[in-house]
């Protein structure tokens, strides 16, 4: 059953144009492995930890985990065990893939690889379930703008070019409540319009609604926005019972786990946090709650390097397109759901103290609600469409190319940027991608390291701009729509780049640590050039590797390259010119 758009606007891409853009996207996730050990991010482990104490032993207790792979942070501590403090619908997820690999290393005797776990767990319980969501996103998406061009471009902002990609390609829950919160929303939206729904997509649109504070505890908000909007949506109002009914599975498993876990069905671990700092934290105001405070909404929305709107600016048409929607009598209800959502998200994470979230790549709190700004997007170019076609394509094209340079390209090499960097293109992925580091890559099993290894990334990307040009052919925009994205493209992504204190030492800091855990290890310059001086000690190529560690930040490194250049006295040319004289 499907509801025509209030709108009566219509670019339904056929299932299988779907089937190719959403394959696009599926290469760029599978593509790419960001993986960094040494950094033992707390956000992916303690779900990994939880994952692995359920498929192994059946219990939210993770103390034989920490014991057996280490010390990891976001921990809750109760009656001397310790628990995972994350909502644990991702962990949840987990278990199916990560019990099939453990089962299959105990039965044939294959050695256990926690990083190969990881992996399949990133696949089963992020990747795919969010491939899935795509595949109906792109459809919903294009049942509401006439322009497939505009319909792509916001797509592909979303699926590549914001931190929807970041997060999908994790063993994280932000990128999933974001999938589950625009189903439900996708779902009711056809109730609300046909006036008719089956019982089964009212259990399913409940279901997912509750998940989404199952997956993640902010989400609550989402979920009680997207309840409120059921209320109108669903007809005959018997099949909110339904909706009840799918609601009470997330419900009761949330339930279960904080009482076993934190004595309570209703109490959440993060008054038990382990670590002092971050309980002490939680303990301020109500939960962390401390008031609405201003350099949060500036962060979280508008800040250059971490802002949802200039990372993905495509979403700036959500402005208009939600007065849009607000305006429509058919389509108010639903404006104000997707308004009512985002508003009530970003207050509610404005007012907590840890609002930013520690390391991130974009402004992870506020993840949900992108599925639900990228539709109302298209109400907003809709206007441009229809006046201007080939500005519309040029916005849409240059929007998109920014969304992936300024998010796609930095999730793909390192999606959680220390507190320190605000702008992690330039700031730190131009030094990465100078000096040849590269994160773990499907072509690292063919031998292929270091910047040559992301080519099929980069490819994706290419074709990801090409296909909006192609499906605008019939507006004749493939040209003036490529200048004319690059135009826009350039001008938002000079000034969006521009490092605003080039020798901040705090930076400095944050990409030599980076660069020193790196991960893969060996394929860098620097790297490249120890192996070689081992070889053939020489001056010059020591002062050289000082001049290559002084713009990672890594100044220890460079210093102890200088004096050994020191130590081999001569340059290396001048030696070799005298024992040719003698």
């Amino acid at each position: 059953m499907s509801a025509a758009p209030p709108s009566g606007l219509s670019a339904l891409p056929s299932r299988r144009q779907s089937g190719w853009i959403v394959g696009l996207c599926a290469a760029a996730y599978l593509l790419v492995f960001p993986y960094y050990p040494e950094i033992n991010n707390p956000n992916e482990n303690v779900r990994l930890y939880m994952t692995a104490a359920i498929a192994e032993d059946g219990t939210y207790v993770i103390d034989e985990l920490r014991a057996r792979w280490g010390w990891v942070n976001d921990c809750a501590v109760r009656e001397g065990h310790a628990y995972s403090v994350k909502a644990p619908a991702t962990s949840f997820l987990g278990v199916p893939g990560y019990w099939v690999y453990y089962q299959l290393t105990q039965r044939t005797g294959l050695a256990f690889d926690r990083t190969v776990a990881l992996a399949i767990c990133r696949v089963t319980a992020s990747i795919l379930p969010w491939l899935l969501f795509l595949f109906f996103f792109h459809r919903f998406l294009g049942r509401h703008t006439s322009s497939p061009l505009v319909r792509d471009a916001v797509f592909v902002s979303l699926a590549l070019g914001s931190c929807l990609y970041g997060y999908g390609i994790l063993f994280m829950s932000h990128t999933l409540s974001a999938a589950a919160a625009f189903g439900a929303f996708m779902l009711l939206f056809d109730a609300a319009h046909a006036r008719r729904i089956s019982r089964g997509r009212a259990f399913l649109a409940g279901l997912l609604a509750a998940m989404v504070t199952l997956l993640e505890y902010p989400g609550l908000v989402a979920s009680l926005a997207l309840t409120l909007y059921a209320l109108f949506a669903l007809r005959p109002i018997a099949r909110f019972g339904f909706y009840t009914l799918g609601g009470l599975i997330p419900t009761a498993a949330m339930m279960h786990f904080q009482w076993r876990c934190f004595g309570s069905p209703f109490s959440p671990g993060h008054l038990y946090v382990e670590s002092d700092f971050l309980r002490g934290r939680h303990e301020e105001g109500f939960f962390g709650a401390v008031g609405v405070q201003w350099e949060a909404l500036y962060g979280l929305l508008v800040h250059p390097g971490a802002g949802l709107l200039p990372l993905t600016p495509i979403l700036v048409f959500a402005i208009y397109g939600l007065w849009v929607l607000v305006r429509r009598p058919l389509s108010r209800r639903d404006g104000l759901t997707c308004l009512a959502l985002l508003g009530l998200t970003t207050l509610g994470i404005a007012v907590m103290n840890n609002w930013r979230g520690g390391w991130t790549i974009g402004p992870r709190y506020l993840v949900v609600a992108y599925p639900f700004l990228g539709w109302a997007a298209l109400f907003g170019l809709e206007p441009v469409v229809r006046r201007a076609p080939r500005l519309a394509a040029a916005l849409a094209v240059g929007c998109t190319i920014v969304g992936l340079v300024l998010s796609g390209v930095p999730s793909a090499y390192y999606p959680h940027y220390p507190i320190p960097v605000d702008r992690p293109l330039s700031q730190v992925v131009s030094v990465l991608v100078a000096d040849g580091f590269a994160p773990f890559t499907v072509l690292n099993r063919f031998g292929v390291y270091g910047g040559a290894s992301m080519l099929p990334l980069a490819l994706v990307f290419v074709l990801a701009i090409g296909g909006l040009l192609w499906v605008g052919r019939a507006h004749r925009v493939r040209l003036s729509g490529l200048l004319g994205g690059l135009l826009v493209a350039l001008a938002l992504i000079v000034p969006l780049s521009i490092d605003p204190a080039p020798d901040d030492p705090e930076v400095r800091d944050a990409v030599a640590l980076i660069t020193r855990t790196w991960s893969p290890r060996g394929h860098d310059r620097a790297a490249r050039l120890e192996a070689q001086l081992r070889a053939a000690p020489e001056a010059d190529g020591y002062l050289e590797l000082a001049e290559v560690y002084e713009g990672e930040g890594r100044l220890r490194e460079a210093q102890r390259a200088r004096g050994r250049a020191a130590a081999l006295g001569p340059r290396s040319s001048d030696r070799t010119s005298s024992d040719r004289t003698r």
